[in-house]
């Protein structure tokens, strides 16, 4: 039987005292010493010569290969149908590998990964003088775009439908590691819930009291945890030490954590992203970790960071890991923070030289953040914008964070290049040559979706 905790093991660091400005619920203003956002450039990037001809059309402009940047006038009276000139001799490029990378020389002895891509046809810069331009190009082009925006794809890629999922050829498809949901207020989506239920994933939805009516007319009772604290305003980070204490009690080495607002999980592999269908995936990742001494943080991508066409490795080394994490218990760094979290983890783990791993094998679908109700969303995201969440990480971590004005709003930038040197090493009589009693186990195969 699971036991559980029954309060919190050591006072939780909000870090809010790092804020030049708290409280009031107000952030800055835009940046007065930016008069205009315009003029601002975009990049363009086409995978095709039938996208090039596509995207000349639609912006009623004649391009041609040898004039890769332009200003975009808007010109409701061009009555130009627009058109593509190739005047290069050799256009087409020659596919991207990932397999001189570090990353895919450590993936052996595991689930085969191939994700070879393509380098883009071409690429235009745009340059937009005006807000009437910007308007008025993204109304060609019909896609959403944010001022200071710095790349875009045409045309957009849209999410595919697939027959198919991936499944285990093996009996213990479950993770050897329990999975926790942070959530709160989201008794009516439970997103991530439904689909580790859609594939018979065990896991447990970690709760505020006040919440436990919501979720228990949905969600099993055994698979509920209630914390011992609601409503501090101390963001997520404090359930999710209280699940880390939960872990290390019933004696795990390792756990998971989630975020509550994830659709969907799916395997990249040859140029498809083909969702999973039970926990195979998860088995795999952990012992895959579980092969190295200083990586106590890793994680997933966010699928729309992975594109079906462009080459990605199995994984990358140091760099931040969100909203899907698989945490070594005795990593000496907890959650801190009451906004970013997740960055400010990833951070001190790299600063004490450990490595961070995330997977590209194993892809998360992500709902926007701030765009799903519950959570921190209605918490204190809605009221307060989004200055206090970058101020926080940097003034945790100044040397490599800094806030800035961009895409309308203010937002974080982190520098990870300090961080790149560090190298995962083996635990101590790990060979991959001979390590195989369970990599044997590890075959995929991808099913029919019923």
């Amino acid at each position: 039987m699971v036991k559980t905790p029954v309060a919190e093991k050591t006072a939780y660091q909000s870090l809010v005292s790092l804020l030049p400005i708290t409280g009031d619920g107000k952030q800055p203003e835009k940046p007065i010493s930016k008069v205009s956002d315009y003029p601002f450039s975009i990049k363009v990037n086409i995978l095709t010569l039938g996208g090039a001809e596509k995207f000349s059309q639609a912006i009623q402009r004649n391009l041609t290969s040898d004039t890769r940047a332009f200003t975009y006038h808007a010109d409701p009276t061009l009555d130009s149908e627009g058109s593509y000139t190739e005047k290069r001799r050799d256009p087409f490029k020659k596919r991207q590998t990932h397999k001189h990378r570090l990353e895919t020389q450590l993936w052996i002895n595991t689930v085969e990964f191939f994700q070879d891509g393509w380098v883009h046809y071409i690429s235009f810069k745009v340059k937009f003088e005006a807000e009437a331009d910007f308007r008025e190009f993204c109304r060609r082009v019909k896609q959403r775009l944010s001022v200071g925006q710095a790349y875009m794809t045409y045309p957009a890629t849209k999410s595919k439908v697939w027959k198919y999922h991936w499944v285990s050829e093996w009996d213990e498809k479950n993770p050897r590691y329990p999975m926790y949901i942070v959530s709160k207020g989201r008794g009516d989506s439970r997103l991530t819930a439904r689909f580790f239920e859609r594939t018979n994933i065990p896991y447990f939805i970690v709760i505020e009291p006040q919440d436990y009516d919501e979720y228990a007319c949905v969600i099993d009772e055994k698979k509920i945890l209630v914390l011992p604290f609601s409503n501090h305003g101390d963001g997520p980070g404090r359930a999710r030490n209280w699940c880390w204490d939960h872990s290390m009690e019933n004696g795990y080495k390792r756990h998971w954590v989630f975020d509550d607002n994830i659709t969907d999980f799916c395997r990249l592999y040859r140029h498809r992203k083909l969702p999973i269908a039970d926990g195979g995936m998860f088995r795999v990742i952990e012992e895959f970790v579980d092969r190295f001494s200083n990586v106590p943080v890793a994680g997933l991508q966010y699928d729309f960071f992975a594109p079906e066409r462009v080459a990605s490795p199995p994984f990358i080394l140091n760099t931040r890991i969100y909203s899907s994490l698989l945490i070594e218990n005795s990593c000496p760094h907890r959650w801190r923070g009451r906004y970013n979290e997740d960055t400010i983890l990833s951070l001190d783990v790299l600063k004490h030289g450990y490595s961070t791993m995330q997977f590209y094998t194993l892809l998360q679908g992500k709902s926007p953040t701030q765009r799903l109700g519950g959570g921190n969303t209605s918490e204190f995201y809605a009221s307060e914008g989004t200055y206090n969440k970058s101020k926080m990480l940097e003034m945790a971590h100044p040397d490599v964070a800094k806030t800035v004005w961009k895409f309308g709003r203010w937002h974080h930038e982190v520098d990870y290049r300090p961080f790149q040197s560090n190298t995962p090493v083996y635990v101590n009589g790990y060979d991959p040559k001979i390590n195989r009693a369970e990599t044997e186990k590890f075959c995929m195969r991808r099913v029919r979706y019923r």
